[in-house]
């Protein structure tokens, strides 16, 4: 839904406001909006995120696990 519906949506709303028959045409319309669709550019810069913050896990891990060994050998 982009911001243009969404006004319209909201305009909807409130010119409905008070009259029954028209909150519930205004429940139908809102029922019937499409639902938003999942970016691929988002879903593969989320993947990107985890990988990176995967990495820099292992690499706290390996540098505790080095100065741990250091420390008491």
């Amino acid at each position: 839904m982009n911001f243009r519906e969404q006004c319209e949506t909201n305009e909807e709303q409130a010119a409905g406001q008070g009259d029954a028959v028209s909150q519930a045409e205004t429940t139908g319309k809102l029922s019937a909006a499409k639902e938003p669709r999942t970016s691929l550019f988002a879903v593969c810069w989320l993947g990107i995120a985890a990988i990176a913050m995967m990495g820099w896990i292992c690499a706290l891990g390996w540098l505790a696990w080095r100065l741990a060994n250091w420390a008491l050998f």
